[in-house]
């Protein structure tokens, strides 16, 4: 049973996939970005539905330029951002080359980053400082890489730097699944872990907003501060709704914590 969902659940979610990426390519030649977003928040509760994941928890309210900031568990994360407001996504590099996702990428303008190369780090970094310039909100998982959770991984400081300097907003937002099998840790394929989620009956998303944007011209008092506000949100979550299968990636758990 638990295979035949997955089978078909994977079949539906292509199908979706398909159907928006020949929407996005119809109207590249003539729609802004602006309209590529309309379409990906249209497309993506028909996504959450395939996946066979609810959506529980508040929706960001007066989001303006600035940073929008979350945990990060997998690849499924941008369909849980808690706003409407047209947003630009950074995302690794790698997913620039998959089948679908790296053309709606391409279409939604992500801003892509090569992890493991400084370079690449440090371009990425200006174009984000740039796009926050002209009026864009820019969303960016800290840690650095996804994982099963439920706690943070060390945050990377390189954004909490830049918006020190620059006095950026920084919007919080929090997410924790009721499955640990939704982490995406490295060295998982993507089908892999897609094939486990969808054998899955059902997966709940727990999110939770901070109130009010966070900024401050100390790095590391923005490190400390958002660290403690995600442990705890975190810690809540995971307490009023404990995760089933935790550790169902072992190996990759245990190198992330050592």
């Amino acid at each position: 049973m638990r295979t035949i969902r997955a089978f078909f659940r994977i079949i539906l979610i292509f199908n979706i996939l398909l159907f928006g990426i020949s929407i996005l390519a119809l109207i590249m030649p003539f729609a802004s970005r602006k309209t590529a977003h309309q379409i990906f928040m249209l497309l993506k509760g028909s996504l959450l539905k395939a996946v066979g994941v609810k959506v529980h928890g508040p929706k960001m309210e007066g989001i303006g330029p600035g940073l929008i900031m979350a945990n990060h568990r997998s690849y499924l994360d941008v369909l849980f951002i808690p706003t409407s407001e047209l947003f630009t996504i950074v995302g690794k590099v790698e997913i620039r080359s998959w089948p679908i996702f790296g053309f709606a990428g391409r279409a939604l303008g992500v801003l892509w980053v090569k992890r493991e190369s400084k370079e690449s780090r440090t371009q990425t970094r200006e174009s984000i400082v740039d796009a926050i310039h002209s009026g864009q909100t820019v969303v960016i998982f800290p840690e650095g890489t996804s994982w099963e959770g439920p706690l943070l991984l060390p945050l990377k400081p390189g954004m909490f730097h830049e918006s020190a300097h620059h006095n950026f907003n920084i919007y919080q937002w929090s997410l924790h699944f009721d499955n640990a099998i939704t982490g995406y840790p490295p060295g998982v394929s993507f089908l892999s872990h897609l094939w486990s989620v969808c054998k899955e009956s059902s997966i709940n998303a727990y999110v939770d907003v901070r109130k009010a944007p966070v900024s401050s011209s100390s790095a590391t008092e923005l490190i400390e501060d958002c660290s403690t506000w995600w442990n705890e949100s975190l810690k809540k979550l995971s307490k009023k709704h404990p995760a089933r299968n935790s550790g169902y990636w072992p190996d990759v758990r245990i190198e992330l914590l050592s």
